[in-house]
């Protein structure tokens, strides 16, 4: 099973992938490498071309076949094509989406956690982090992407993931 966690900054993507990450066991973690490589380089903000190492890094990242039961990604390609979108506007072949970047399930996290300060992030105003949301929503819609929204507090969140995860299993036998 291939799990992604996507939505806008701090809404909850590390948190929650590293949990589950932790409640599978099994499972491979897979980290966003955007945060990795800007760290790395002790940047704050990715230029062009730092987007596109990141998005060429992340995407093989997507397309690693690991011999795990499931993989779970701390972001996903829509991550990417609305970081892409927001700032940089490439047309980058490594954004057009395909079956290797699919994903059993998104769990679209909600931007409702108290922004934390981070020198990598740049959208305290939370009528921004809606707005992105809602980008996030209408591009999961868009491609028929199968995904449940992240609501509520921490321990809400984790009951519903574990949920869809169980159903998903539950149909996936029938």
């Amino acid at each position: 099973m291939r799990i992604a966690f996507t939505g806008p900054e701090s809404s909850g993507k590390t948190t929650l992938s590293l949990w589950l990450a932790n409640k599978l066991s099994g499972s491979a973690y897979f980290s966003e490498f955007a945060r990795e490589y800007l760290e790395e380089k002790q940047l704050t903000r990715a230029t062009e071309e730092n987007f596109k190492q990141i998005a060429s890094i992340q995407c093989e990242r997507f397309t690693q076949s690991k011999e795990s039961i499931c993989q779970i990604f701390d972001t996903d390609i829509f991550v990417l094509r609305i970081w892409n979108d927001e700032v940089f506007k490439l047309k980058l072949p490594e954004l057009e989406l395909n079956d290797s970047y699919s994903m059993d399930i998104h769990f679209l996290c909600t931007p409702d956690l108290i922004w934390e300060e981070d020198p990598l992030r740049s959208a305290p105003d939370q009528d921004h982090r809606d707005r992105l949301f809602l980008k996030y929503k209408t591009e999961l819609i868009h491609h028929q992407a199968r995904f449940t929204i992240l609501e509520g507090n921490e321990i809400q969140k984790k009951e519903l993931i574990l949920q869809t995860i169980h159903e998903l299993n539950t149909s996936s036998l029938k």
